[in-house]
């Protein structure tokens, strides 16, 4: 292992490690009727002026970094994926994130 690869482990471990914390607490506040964390209503306040959470903003790029070095490792994530997927859910038959925050949290708790 290079110096770079262990400096880019040591990051990835960091990251992760901040994302499962974030993840946990902003699936939490969802989970109680808050909404953004999976963008289903993006479209109505696309600047984030009304409906902000910059919490949630934050999971999505480090989701994002995560995957990026994990596919340097040729390895996966499964929180990162399937949180990833759960933002690009669209569509009128779509659960609300409320919902899908807690069948998350569920899914978690039994891992």
């Amino acid at each position: 292992m290079t110096k770079r690869q262990k400096i880019q482990e040591t990051r990835l471990n960091e990251i992760e490690g901040e994302f499962f914390t974030l993840l946990l607490s902003c699936l939490r506040e969802c989970a109680q009727g808050r909404y953004g964390l999976f963008g289903q209503n993006d479209h109505l306040d696309p600047d984030g002026r009304y409906w902000g959470w910059p919490e949630a903003k934050r999971l999505k790029s480090l989701a994002q970094e995560i995957m990026s070095l994990r596919l340097e490792f040729g390895q996966t994530n499964e929180r990162c994926e399937r949180f990833i997927q759960l933002c690009s859910l669209r569509g009128p038959n779509v659960p609300g994130e409320p919902k899908l925050a807690a069948e998350f949290l569920a899914d978690l708790s039994r891992t």
